[in-house]
């Protein structure tokens, strides 16, 4: 399934155009967004640098992302919080904030305000991961049933749930997985055959579970 997406005015031309090359999208819109930074239907993103999200929420100064993330939880039917950066960068930033701080923040924003706060190791993981959401909210169910049972309650974590919808991957390797790699970005750290030796996958599904969330669908 391919989707449009409307990209706000004031966002970098070069996130633009990373919109517009994406495979799986139809078409772009440059707009003024009342609230976010992308949106696919009704689905919204805020897009923040490592900086930029530290500032905003955790800082004195600069916009406030508590109120950011009520607009978007307002204004569209799922909302997310996309950072883009890498955590190893935290200290030449000079912040003098914590890598368990913000990670800290980011838990209390997605388990009170409902938003999910996830991060994407550059700007073109973090594009591709907002189609793919988007993508994922627009589908019919009926377009693509996963088996009974694949999809853990939405009481569990944003990230065990996702995990959960990889293709053949039920409730018990899901949870096995979030157990080992907490986060998306930290399952993207992992090779084929790291994961060959989780109980319960093998070379196929540990060539699925690669593959998932990477945009080029290759094996590294």
């Amino acid at each position: 399934m391919r989707v449009a997406v409307t990209v706000d005015d004031r966002e970098p031309a070069g996130l633009v155009e990373a919109v517009r090359t994406h495979s799986d999208v139809t078409a772009v819109a440059v707009d003024r967004l009342q609230s976010g930074d992308l949106a696919i239907d009704s689905v919204g993103f805020e897009r923040k640098t490592l900086r930029d999200y530290v500032t905003s929420a955790m800082g004195r100064h600069g916009s406030d992302l508590s109120d950011q993330v009520e607009r978007m939880a307002a204004a569209y039917d799922h909302s997310y919080v996309l950072l883009e950066g890498d955590f190893d960068d935290l200290e030449s930033l000079r912040t003098n904030v914590s890598p368990a701080s913000i990670r800290g923040s980011m838990a209390s924003i997605t388990a009170r305000q409902g938003v999910p706060v996830i991060p994407c190791t550059d700007r073109r993981q973090l594009i591709d991961f907002a189609i793919r959401l988007g993508r994922k909210h627009a589908e019919e169910p009926t377009n693509s049933q996963l088996p009974v049972g694949s999809v853990p309650s939405r009481r569990e974590p944003t990230t065990k749930r996702m995990y959960g919808c990889i293709d053949g991957i039920g409730p018990e390797i899901a949870a096995t997985l979030y157990d080992r790699y907490p986060t998306v970005e930290a399952l993207l750290g992992a090779s084929v055959d790291e994961l060959v030796e989780i109980d319960g996958i093998g070379p196929t599904r540990a060539a699925t579970i690669h593959t998932a969330f990477r945009d080029d669908g290759t094996e590294r």
